[in-house]
């Protein structure tokens, strides 16, 4: 026949429960500010390839 769980176990058990799962929304939260940063980060970069490739396609023009 198998214990009953003693009321304080369980309370640390959903203590420790609770604690893992606010850790995995830090963690997800740290994960989705990187890709927002990427993205930024990405389209600053695509904004400069641009006017890098107009600037170059007006010189080859001028030629």
């Amino acid at each position: 026949m198998k214990t009953p769980t003693k009321p304080h176990s369980r309370s640390i058990t959903r203590w420790v429960y609770r604690a893992w799962l606010r850790s995995r929304i830090d963690t997800y939260t740290r994960n989705l500010h990187a890709i927002a940063v990427q993205r930024e980060n990405d389209f600053h970069a695509e904004r400069i390839l641009h006017r890098a490739i107009s600037t170059t396609r007006s010189k080859l023009q001028s030629l």
